[in-house]
């Protein structure tokens, strides 16, 4: 998604976890992700760094790779020689009317199949267009057909399945976490695709803890 604010070109993307490029006249902007946590809805830094609009070092993108449900929202800020940082952009996860993929990763068809009814009951929560693509093609053509292409650009993607934890940044490897990945020095999760280890998990809570259900 693509936004101009004054002088700066915003783009963010939702669908391979949470990329934000900021351009502009300025060398830095300082991009900020907080989690809203609890039935208060306090929001909780999880991840804020610099990133360079001109260049790409220290960090050309603001990059958080959880790909699961989350209730989030990006800041985006400019620096004021005179009062500090100023909040120039804000966007909070929203997918109401905003069409969402869905793709099952899975050999079993009565596990798709009933993942494609939870798909269902988030659709019913959150307003959304639904897109689903599996190995079935009886269960993908419950998608509307107007949105059953790989065409268009969709607001977010969801994979659902049972993937290995294949990330190596230093979140992943820290020791002082062993065997998690450590957030805002707050946050747990086993791996960016699932924030528990799914091994003793059981298919309905594979797919909740992955849709945030």
């Amino acid at each position: 998604m693509f936004f101009q604010v004054g002088n700066e070109k915003i783009l963010i993307d939702f669908n391979n976890g949470i990329t934000v490029r900021v351009g502009g006249p300025d060398l830095t902007y300082f991009v900020e992700c907080v989690e809203y946590k609890g039935v208060d809805h306090q929001p909780v830094t999880l991840e804020s760094f610099h990133v360079n609009s001109n260049c790409d070092w220290p960090y050309e993108e603001f990059k958080v790779p959880i790909e699961f449900y989350m209730d989030f929202e990006i800041k985006v800020y400019k620096f004021d020689p005179l009062y500090g940082l100023k909040l120039i952009f804000n966007h909070r996860y929203n997918d109401y009317d905003q069409l969402v993929r869905f793709i099952l990763e899975t050999d079993n068809h009565d596990e798709a199949k009933f993942w494609f009814s939870k798909i269902k009951d988030y659709k019913r929560k959150n307003y959304c267009k639904i897109q689903v693509f599996s190995k079935f093609e009886d269960i993908d053509a419950q998608s509307d057909t107007r949105y059953q292409t790989r065409d268009l650009t969709p607001y977010k993607t969801y994979r659902i399945g049972r993937f290995p934890k294949s990330s190596t940044d230093w979140k992943t490897v820290d020791p002082r976490k062993e065997g998690l990945i450590w957030f805002g020095y707050w946050k747990t999760i086993w791996s960016y695709q699932h924030p528990r280890l799914w091994k003793y998990l059981s298919s309905e809570e594979i797919v909740n803890d992955i849709l945030g259900l």
